[in-house]
């Protein structure tokens, strides 16, 4: 059996995910906000709406994650 290595966590993960979920809600917010203020046929079901707000959490988060690496890569320069 192979000893596993201990991988450092990075000190800019907690703030680079929490900036994300802030985004992630304001924009699913907004998403709500509009998608409530529309109505008639062009308004969403109730699951398109669960599924988007969703879909904007994860990209936000894991974008906000990306974003992070880039920054690391940029501090070892």
């Amino acid at each position: 059996m192979v000893p596993q290595q201990i991988r450092e966590v990075s000190k800019l993960r907690r703030p680079f995910v929490v900036a994300g979920a802030v985004v992630g809600a304001l924009l699913s917010g907004w998403y709500l906000y509009d998608s409530f203020g529309r109505s008639g046929i062009s308004a969403d079901p109730i699951w398109t709406r669960f599924v988007n707000v969703a879909l904007i959490m994860f990209v936000a988060i894991y974008l906000a994650n990306l974003l992070r690496r880039g920054v690391e890569a940029l501090k070892r320069r």
